[in-house]
């Protein structure tokens, strides 16, 4: 078996996989922010690739900030992911996205000193450096099962 194809594409403004609606006027930094620590966490992971391949299947990893806030001097943020399954599984009406089941909310939250956007990389960068290195087993062990 070729390496796991980790799905990076964030162009479809419709099923966006990287949202950041709630930085408001961060929110292309913050989608590009996620999307640069996903790319360097498979970078050198001879077991994943985000290059895409014909017939690809692997996982998109999904991330959404679901708090934040920049006052008082700080920037705070959380942010939950969700690991799916690529390509979307057909179904009667199309294809539908297929979760793998992780055993707990997948989130986590982080805090900055400023309310700029190097601020809200910072967090970001935080979050992700903990969150994505564990997606990787999950992945692993559930590609055996496909």
């Amino acid at each position: 078996m070729g390496p796991i194809y980790i799905n990076t594409e964030n162009s479809d403004k419709k099923h966006k996989i990287y949202i950041a609606k709630l930085a408001g006027g961060f929110m292309d930094d913050a989608e590009g922010k996620i999307q640069e620590m996903v790319l360097k966490a498979f970078a050198d992971d001879s077991e994943f690739t985000t290059n895409k391949v014909d017939n690809a299947k692997g996982y998109t990893l999904r991330f959404e900030i679901t708090k934040f806030s920049a006052t008082g001097g700080e920037t705070a943020l959380e942010i939950k992911g969700e690991i799916v399954r690529y390509p979307k599984s057909p179904t009667k009406k199309g294809s539908a996205d297929e979760k793998v089941m992780v055993s707990r909310d997948w989130s986590n939250h982080a805090a900055a000193s400023g309310t700029d956007v190097t601020a809200v990389q910072q967090c970001i960068q935080a979050i992700l450096e903990l969150m994505v290195p564990k997606s990787k087993p999950v992945m692993t062990i559930d590609m055996t099962r496909r």
